[in-house]
């Protein structure tokens, strides 16, 4: 019967390097969604700011990048 070493018992998914890339991916898709926040709009009250630049493109391209960093961040084989 053979039997497990305690080296593949402790063996983790990923790297450290992974783990960081996906942390960093993580602030960076919170700051895009920071950066989206703001007042809302009503029929009473109308806020021009929520077509601003800043919320209707940086922003989503902010989270885009973090999604992605988040994708690279998994699929990242260490050497």
């Amino acid at each position: 019967m053979p039997t497990k070493s305690k080296e593949t018992d402790s063996q983790i998914v990923f790297g450290r390097t992974n783990y960081v890339i996906i942390i960093i991916a993580c602030i960076t898709i919170i700051i895009g969604f920071v950066l989206m926040a703001g007042d809302s709009t009503t029929e009473m009250n109308y806020q021009p700011d929520i077509f601003s630049i800043r919320r209707i493109i940086i922003a989503p391209m902010v989270c885009l990048t973090g999604y992605l960093a988040v994708i690279i961040g998994i699929m990242w084989k260490p050497k």
